[in-house]
């Protein structure tokens, strides 16, 4: 690729905090960055140029190439993209993650380890299956529609408080619960040419949202179903999957076809991030080291609208800009590194303790 020669003109549906993101790390490269989305979005604030959806067609006629920050965007910007050739990760990555029980049905058509699980129609059937199949211990998901624990429902033991989901129409997977021992994930990068990740990391969700994640730890196999998964699916560029890890066994939780929460650590602890590696696969360089250089970890901003002081001597602290403050809302993280991972561990405790005073529940 002449890069002497050439600026490449790249398109992220989606203004948030992985775009905003996504576009700091790829100022290295020689590429002009356009954002869709709502003017006071963080990355439409440092993008050349920010369309909003009902420009969809003239900002992917204006580009060489489309990315998304999130797969729950404006469904005709994904399509027209696609039909135009310039839609990477490609619409069937997207098209698994639009309607959750495609995805499991993937993975399970493929031989991929996942909890077992049945697909219904009804939030009365996905009661009776609990019910019948799983003796209340599931997890009953709305098959479009959720992200970060949304639309997600828990039993274990009793359905008690769910007889709402009685009048729901919609399509729902029922999901045997596994009592894991702990959750983990693996950044994997499919290049044009390349294969590459990221060490597993441990992390720790509450409500179905990531608290933080620390590593490298121990792979157990995620590394090659997470390959395995890439490679069928011709996958193009960078990729999260999260794993449920019960003694030996691993069970894929779900994929995100885009830069992920769990690697926000890359942009401290390896010498390319994973914002980086996504555009250098996407534009067919090459990719760059995912070693780990020290043990890293992450430490999400959920629902603060500052932080003490001392968190900026501990870690490097990101800030996403956003306008308004709430609940669950991610509004930064802190990465920390260590030369072992016991002192990753420390860190992120105090951190824990100064950020949220050790009640994180009140801010999830």
């Amino acid at each position: 690729m002449d890069l002497a020669g050439s600026r490449y003109k790249v398109l992220i549906l989606g203004g948030g905090q992985l775009g905003y993101m996504m576009i700091n790390e790829g100022r290295a490269l020689p590429v002009t960055f356009y954002v869709m989305d709502e003017k006071s979005a963080p990355a439409c604030r440092i993008a050349e140029k920010c369309f909003s959806w009902e420009q969809y067609k003239e900002a992917v006629d204006s580009v060489d190439l489309v990315t998304y920050e999130f797969e729950h965007v404006d469904e005709r910007a994904l399509e027209y993209a696609h039909e135009q050739g310039k839609l990477f990760p490609r619409i069937e990555a997207v098209e698994l993650k639009r309607e959750r029980h495609k995805e499991k049905l993937y993975y399970k058509n493929h031989g991929l380890p996942t909890p077992r699980f049945e697909v219904v129609h009804s939030g009365e059937d996905a009661l009776r299956v609990a019910r019948e199949e799983f003796n209340n211990w599931a997890v009953i998901k709305k098959s479009r529609g959720g992200y970060d624990g949304k639309g997600q429902y828990f039993l274990k033991g009793s359905q008690e408080g769910l007889e709402f989901l009685r009048e729901s129409k919609c399509t729902f997977v029922v999901e045997e619960y596994v009592d894991f021992d702990y959750e983990a994930s693996v950044i994997f990068v499919r290049g044009r040419k390349e294969r590459a990740n990221y060490p597993p990391t441990f992390n720790l969700n509450l409500k179905g949202i990531l608290i933080y994640n620390y590593g490298p730890i121990t792979d157990n196999g995620m590394v090659d179903i997470a390959r395995r998964f890439a490679e069928g699916l011709n996958y193009l560029g960078t990729m999260g999957m999260e794993f449920l890890v019960k003694g030996n066994k691993v069970y894929i939780n779900e994929f995100a076809p885009r830069v992920h929460n769990t690697g926000h650590y890359t942009l401290d602890g390896a010498l390319v991030s994973q914002f980086e590696n996504h555009l250098r696969a996407l534009l067919g360089l090459p990719l760059g080291s995912t070693e780990v250089r020290n043990f890293a970890g992450m430490v999400n901003l959920l629902g603060v609208g500052e932080v003490p002081e001392e968190v900026f001597k501990i870690g490097k602290v990101y800030w996403y800009s956003k306008e308004g403050v709430r609940r669950r809302r991610k509004v930064g993280h802190v990465n920390v590194l260590g030369d072992s991972l016991s002192e990753v561990k420390s860190k992120i405790d105090r951190l824990m303790e100064l950020i949220y005073n050790n009640r994180v529940e009140e801010f999830v």
